[in-house]
């Protein structure tokens, strides 16, 4: 239950209800399907319960109606089968979050939060659509729903055990077009390196030269040993580390990636228009705590004691640039120079 009331579009709390209703009804509906297989089974109640308990967790949060729908609001329609069925149920989320979407509620309202939530079950009825669709014999289905959520790269070639090729090809296909000129498997002292770029025209941010570690694994974590390899590399390259990855990353490594702004990214993230900013804040464990719990330029520390305060020994992550504010901005040491020139050059 909420404090106040809440701001929602007119109507919201009724399509609410008729998603459930229709949801409810496709689950009962392939609960007595005899043709699904084991995993198809698992998969559809697994995705229908979390998708039902998120939707019935907003209607307690918005407040159940004290009298149930008028004949009027009920909605009976029937499907020929599930693809259908799962189709107009897309519709019904597209419809509310195109709703919620236009009001352009503040990150930090329940609203906001509602609509965040909302993303998260169109996400389980895309798995539920890809795993209904397998066995299919229509090559055309298959490959319109390629693109639909990463459950269906599982099988493609260059994935797998020591491959890896994919998820290089990925990231050098998003770097190459939010500006960069990109190669995939170079080597330095031996070591290979999954993805190197230069943006062109440089912008003069450490940004401009990147180095890229990719991480297609299913079981094995990230641990610090890959976050301080990763650094150590573009730190001998003058360059700004990038982690792709598909799998987890342990506490620890998780805030050395955040000392050293390390850009940690997605499968999601490699959709997005830019280079994605890195994390550099965790939330705080405390409610009106001021100025911010966390600030990984302060936690990063200093030189040992021998080199602090030596002419040249800068304390910067990023060669020939200084950290300015809070979050991640940089600006060149030296900036009178050409705009191929690299700012660390001479230091």
């Amino acid at each position: 239950m909420t404090d106040g009331p809440l701001s929602l579009p007119p109507g919201f709390d009724r399509e609410l209800t008729q998603l459930i209703e229709a949801i409810e009804t496709l689950r009962d509906a392939l609960s007595e399907e005899e043709t699904l297989t084991t995993v198809q089974t698992v998969t559809t109640r697994r995705r229908l319960f979390l998708a039902l308990y998120a939707l019935k967790t907003i209607r307690r949060q918005i407040g159940d109606t004290e009298h149930p729908p008028s004949q009027g609001d009920h909605e009976v329609v029937t499907w020929d089968g599930p693809a259908q069925a799962l189709y107009h149920i897309e519709l019904r989320l597209d419809r509310l979050l195109e709703d919620l979407s236009i009001q352009g509620y503040d990150h930090s309202s329940q609203e906001y939060s509602i609509e965040q939530t909302l993303e998260t079950i169109q996400d389980h009825i895309v798995i539920l659509q890809d795993a209904l669709s397998e066995g299919s014999t229509d090559n055309s289905t298959q490959l319109e729903k390629l693109s639909t959520h990463r459950s269906v790269y599982a099988d493609v070639a260059g994935r797998g055990i020591g491959d890896g090729r994919w998820l290089e090809y990925q990231l050098q296909s998003a770097l190459m077009r939010w500006g960069y000129r990109a190669e995939t498997r170079q080597h330095l002292f031996g070591l290979e390196v999954d993805v190197v770029a230069n943006r062109k025209p440089k912008q003069q941010q450490p940004t401009d030269w990147i180095v890229a570690q990719c991480k297609d694994w299913t079981s094995d974590t990230i641990t610090p040993a890959t976050i301080f390899r990763l650094c150590t590399i573009a730190f001998a390259c003058r360059a700004m580390p990038v982690l792709c990855h598909t799998t987890e990353i342990t506490p620890r490594a998780e805030e050395l990636a955040r000392q050293f702004e390390v850009r940690v990214l997605d499968l999601r993230d490699l959709e997005r228009g830019a280079l994605p900013a890195p994390q550099v804040y965790k939330p705080s464990a405390e409610l009106n705590e001021w100025p911010p719990h966390y600030n990984a330029r302060d936690d990063r520390g200093t030189l040992p004691a021998m080199f602090y305060g030596e002419p040249g020994k800068r304390f910067s992550y990023v060669p020939g640039f200084t950290p300015v504010g809070m979050d991640y901005d940089y600006e060149p040491i030296d900036t009178d120079r050409d705009d191929d020139t690299h700012p660390a050059a001479g230091h």
